[in-house]
C-alpha cells in the first residue's frame, strides 16, 4: 500500500537539511574550548605540581580576658603544597619574673594553602610577658 502523503516524508538529500544556525555553532565552539581548557589544566597540575612539605605559619589574632584566664586566638596557614594532620601548636609565655607558662593546642587537618584557626588559653596576662607561638610537629595524613 502507498503513502498517502509522500509531500510529507524526510528528504534525505543535502539539500533538503536544515542549515546549523550560527549561534550553535558558536555555542559549540565555546564548550569545546572550556573543555580543552579544563582538560590543560587539570594535566598541568598534575605535571608541574610541586611537592613542597607544609609550611605552618603562626599569626596571633587577638587576646581576649576569660573568668579563668586569658584566650590567644591564633590562625595558621600552610603554604606548602601537602597537608599536615595532628599539628600541634604551643604557645610560650615568658613573665616578667623569670617564669614561663606553656599552653598547647591540636589542629586535626590543615590542607594545603589553607587556614585554619585556633586558640590556646594561659593563666597569666600574655600583654605582660613575651608570648612566642609556633608549630611544634604534624604527621602525613
Amino acid at each position: 500500500m502507498a503513502d498517502p502523503r509522500p509531500a510529507e516524508r524526510a528528504d534525505p538529500s543535502p539539500a533538503g537539511r536544515r542549515a546549523i544556525p550560527m549561534l550553535e555553532w558558536v555555542i559549540g565552539v565555546l564548550g569545546a574550548l572550556i573543555v580543552a581548557a579544563l582538560v590543560g589544566y587539570l594535566v598541568w597540575s598534575a605535571v608541574a605540581r610541586d611537592e613542597t612539605p607544609p609550611d605552618v605559619r603562626l599569626e596571633v589574632l587577638d587576646i581576649q580576658d576569660l573568668p579563668e584566664g586569658y584566650l590567644v586566638r591564633f590562625a595558621a596557614e600552610n603554604q606548602g603544597s601537602q597537608a599536615a594532620a595532628a599539628l600541634l601548636i604551643e604557645g610560650e609565655l615568658e613573665l616578667p619574673d623569670g617564669q614561663t607558662e606553656t599552653g598547647e593546642a591540636t589542629i586535626d587537618y590543615l590542607p594545603p594553602r589553607s587556614t585554619r584557626e585556633g586558640a590556646l588559653v594561659f593563666r597569666n596576662d600574655p600583654v605582660s610577658g613575651d608570648l612566642t607561638v609556633r608549630p611544634k610537629g604534624f604527621t602525613r595524613p
